[in-house]
């Protein structure tokens, strides 16, 4: 683990992202993070962990942004004293907080993605990891798809925010912590990491709360949740089928 975004989600987390990949790290975001280190996210929320546990599950990631890992960045930090620290907040905590809000919004009037969650094995472990995380970090409880968001409490989701940011600054090493916005762009993050600055403007996502739909459009966990919902369908039809076939012939 080379980077770390230490940034609450909606903070700038995707647009930061898209940014340390276009640098050349190998960057998960939560949808990689929980595909691939689901099982044993699993068990550190559950259970807990151990800097071991960490250090085995990021040692071949260069960068990780959002949850779970900003969440438990202290613990990662443990496991890879060298790691440079990006840290994010938004302007206001309000603003952060009505930001957050529209995201949670949009996810629930999703629909063709609730559908998926009957209809894909890998979307609805995505659903039940999503909903373990969110417990720790922001108290839900709901855990019907999409729900997970929906009984949000907001005090406690501001006092979780601020308590993340007061326990970065209080905590974080001060030479191995740049704080940045995403408006900022590439200079100032380039200098931190040593990087060269790239002739491309700096990436902005999820601005409207559009996650959702960029992880449908972009994710290439989505893609294996598109091809099982293509088997399971084709397999509803064919049992179909031969049902109405049966009913007819012996009618």
């Amino acid at each position: 683990m080379l980077v770390l975004a230490v940034g609450f989600p909606k903070t700038g987390t995707k647009s930061l992202g898209v940014a340390l990949a276009k640098l050349g790290y190998k960057t998960y975001d939560y949808d990689k993070t929980l595909y691939y280190l689901g099982k044993e996210w699993m068990k550190i929320v559950e259970h807990g962990g151990t800097k071991d546990d960490f250090y085995k599950m990021y040692k071949d990631v260069d960068a990780s942004v959002d949850g779970p890992t900003s969440h438990f960045w202290h613990e990662i930090l443990e496991a890879f004293p060298d790691t440079k620290i990006v840290f994010m907040v938004k302007d206001s905590e309000e603003n952060w907080w009505k930001s957050f809000e529209k995201t949670c919004k949009r996810m629930q009037r999703n629909y063709l993605f609730r559908l998926f969650t009957f209809l894909s094995p890998t979307a609805n472990a995505f659903r039940h990891q999503l909903h373990c995380v969110s417990r720790v970090t922001l108290g839900t409880q709901n855990e019907s798809f999409f729900k997970v968001f929906a009984d949000v409490n907001p005090t406690i989701a501001k006092q979780r925010y601020r308590n993340h940011n007061a326990n970065v600054l209080m905590n974080a090493p001060k030479d191995q912590l740049l704080e940045f916005h995403p408006r900022e762009g590439w200079e100032k993050l380039c200098k931190f990491l040593n990087k060269p600055i790239p002739d491309v403007a700096f990436p902005h996502k999820n601005k409207n709360g559009e996650a959702l739909e960029d992880f449908m459009e972009e994710s290439p966990v989505f893609r294996r949740i598109k091809m099982e919902v293509k088997i399971t369908t084709s397999l509803i039809f064919v049992l179909i089928s031969l049902v109405a076939y049966y009913v007819f012939t012996l009618s």
